[in-house]
């Protein structure tokens, strides 16, 4: 039973494809479909709305919902691909949702995703985005599966983290930054960041 297609944005700058996806009962999240030089990228989402509060994201709003189940997550790709006609070759959880807020079926995702008898996207080829969950941090490392930890950080400042995003407050940056470094000594993996420029607020020489 996989997700119908609720809404469709194409952008008329560079082909991406945004989606809002319906749901078997009738929640909604969001997916999108990129197109590189070297392949093609599926953000899904993992949860339906999202409890960690950062201010500056609009999924969270509401609160979350409920978790999605590993084969709604890998429904969204194979939605994507038959509505686009082309080859998926990369993820990244970074789409509605804290992946390590619904671990299990996010790691039973990556697993039927990169199986031969799935879709056989290999685990190098997908990023897991976290706010900053630092036992889901060193769960994943444990877990031998060698994808990108993508951490979402928007300031190296505790008391303006904080602000921005709750979950600093308990797990502040140099908490965080050490769980990464651990999953990169026992991985091999690199750790990727992510920061959005917001004005007046993380966006001066200083930060």
């Amino acid at each position: 039973r996989l997700p119908k297609i609720a809404k469709k944005l194409v952008s008329k700058l560079d082909g991406t494809v945004k989606y809002l996806m319906e749901m078997n009962d009738g929640e909604k999240i969001e997916s999108v479909f990129m197109k590189y030089e070297h392949g093609n990228t599926v953000c899904v989402s993992c949860q339906a709305g999202c409890r960690m509060g950062c201010t500056f994201c609009a999924s969270t709003l509401r609160g979350r919902t409920r978790n999605l189940t590993a084969s709604e997550i890998l429904g969204q790709i194979a939605v994507i691909g038959r509505d686009t006609g082309e080859k998926v070759g990369g993820i990244v959880m970074m789409g509605i949702g804290e992946p390590f807020d619904n671990y299990d079926n996010a790691m039973k995702f990556l697993r039927l995703v990169s199986s031969p008898d799935g879709l056989n996207i290999g685990l190098r080829h997908i990023s897991v985005s976290t706010c900053g969950v630092v036992p889901g941090i060193l769960r994943l490392a444990e877990e031998g599966l060698p994808v990108t930890l993508s951490l979402s950080l928007h300031s190296a400042d505790n008391e303006r983290r904080s602000r921005l995003m709750p979950i600093n407050k308990k797990y502040p940056i140099e908490e965080v930054l050490s769980a990464c470094r651990t999953y990169f000594e026992k991985t091999g993996r690199r750790v990727s960041f992510e920061y959005t420029l917001i004005a007046g607020e993380n966006d001066s020489a200083e930060d």
